[in-house]
């Protein structure tokens, strides 16, 4: 769905088609980057006090529950869960 008119997406398709490759890269990322962050501030409304892989496991079944079978989405999110205990452990050994 769109609100956008035709002949503004054309301008705006000109204006990005003007800029150099690299320029589109960095735009794409920060417009993904946002996302990201407007979908984990969603989830943490939804969820107040959710832990950080707890956010993090939420992100990947919505951005990519389309992508993958629920059995790899749990083997994925297992996998995550693995590091962040290993990578915890290490970091509060550290300190």
């Amino acid at each position: 769905m769109t609100d956008t008119p035709p002949e503004t997406e054309k301008i705006q398709l000109e204006i990005m088609l003007s800029k150099s490759e690299s320029e589109r890269f960095r735009i794409g990322d920060e417009l993904n980057a946002f996302g990201r962050r407007v979908l984990e501030s969603s989830i943490r409304q939804e969820y107040p006090g959710i832990s950080e892989i707890d956010l993090k496991t939420e992100v990947l079944k919505i951005c990519y529950s389309s992508f993958y079978s629920p059995d790899e989405l749990e083997r994925i999110i297992q996998s995550m869960r693995d590091y962040w205990r290993k990578h915890l452990s290490s970091l509060q050994a550290v300190l």
